[in-house]
């Protein structure tokens, strides 16, 4: 088929990604990769691929200059064998994401979360904020992992992710909308206000925000750690970037990344912004904010990759885990992103609240008005 035609098999590509990950390090030093593997398959003697972690130097740097804090996600790879991705991706001070680091595993879990957030900690970042959804093997790797725990750093919750498990329970949307509400406000005074209408919602629905700790999901109780960042759309922006990379194989996909993290560059570059930034305002911002730190986020740059014939033959040979391999059924494609309720169009079902509103209204009597 036209796919294999330009990016080999399935097979053939995993064979060549050691190949490959070796020449981005070899033409960009300072690009970090790291293999965890399987037991070696006993008919070809080659390892088994377990999982992959890798980051380009010119990133790793550019974070230095950065917010403190990073966004995580997982995805799923539609290709021939059952593998997830993992990115990790930062904000700059002009508001834009800059990617971090990606890691190919066969599932999302404990063993695979705590694996790549401690190779995070290991290469690119100590004591710093990491924003993620609720899922339980990110909580569970995040407890294992010092750097993201007080006093070093902390761990945050999604409010997108935690306002749609809300909403996934409830099913209301009033409720719904109170409780971005309620974690959206900086003010703990608001916040509680706010509570205090659920409250009155629904008792039930404030019983399970409150067994939230507040300090995960509430801007109020955050304590400055977020710098004004509520949800984890830096990694997601990241995914919708490789939306059509999921189908490649996994050389492809990688070749994919460094690709999209040299354009980002090339889009971001201080260069291009800096006759925007005339004045001179470092004495009342953050460091991230000053044009000279963003200037040097983008400072460095990208070696292009030479032609497959200089790459150096890796010290091993890497082959897919035949368990993982999914049976191919006729069909339609599948979706390349699973919807729930946040993405549905909401604007109907608030007309509706308030048509409902406006008529329970209309319903009482007004003093003084005659029949």
């Amino acid at each position: 088929m036209a796919r294999e035609m330009v990016y080999g098999t399935w097979e053939s590509s995993v064979q060549k990604l050691p190949k490959y990950l070796g020449a981005l390090q070899k033409y960009n030093p300072g690009t970090i990769v790291e293999w965890q593997h399987k037991a070696r398959d006993t008919s070809t003697g080659a390892y088994v691929i377990g999982y992959v972690f890798w980051a380009f130097k010119p990133c790793i740097e550019g974070f230095q200059h950065c917010r403190n804090l990073i966004s995580v996600d997982g995805t799923h790879l539609y290709t021939k064998y059952k593998h997830k991705m993992l990115i990790a991706a930062a904000m700059d001070g002009n508001q834009q994401v800059l990617p971090l680091a990606f890691a190919v595993v066969d599932e999302e879990s404990l063993l695979s979360w705590k694996w790549f957030l401690r190779q995070l900690s290991r290469h690119i970042i100590r004591g710093i904020c990491l924003i993620s959804d609720r899922h339980a093997g990110i909580t569970r790797a995040v407890r294992k992992c010092p750097d993201f725990v007080p006093p070093n750093g902390v761990h945050r919750y999604c409010l997108r992710h935690v306002c749609s498990n809300f909403n996934s329970k409830y099913k209301n949307i009033v409720l719904k909308d109170l409780c971005w509400r309620a974690g959206s406000e900086y003010q703990i005074r608001k916040f509680n206000r706010t509570m205090e209408e659920i409250k009155k919602q629904s008792l039930e629905a404030f019983q399970w925000l409150d067994r939230i700790d507040k300090e995960k999901w509430t801007a109020s109780h955050d304590g400055g750690w977020r710098c004004g960042i509520l949800t984890t759309n830096m990694s997601e922006c990241i995914n919708g970037v490789l939306k059509g990379a999921r189908r490649l194989p996994l050389t492809a996909i990688a070749e994919m990344t460094f690709q999209r993290s040299v354009h980002y560059f090339r889009e971001s570059h201080a260069q291009k912004v800096c006759a925007a930034f005339m004045i001179n305002a470092a004495s009342m911002v953050k460091d991230y904010y000053d044009i000279m730190t963003y200037k040097n986020t983008y400072s460095k740059s990208f070696e292009p990759v030479h032609s497959e014939d200089y790459w150096d033959v890796p010290g091993f040979e890497l082959v897919h885990d035949p368990t993982i391999r999914i049976s191919s059924r006729p069909g339609r494609n599948q979706p390349t992103r699973i919807h729930n309720e946040m993405d549905w169009a909401q604007r109907r079902a608030r007309q509706q609240a308030q048509q409902r509103n406006s008529s329970t209204q209309s319903d009482v009597p007004v003093p003084g008005s005659q029949d």
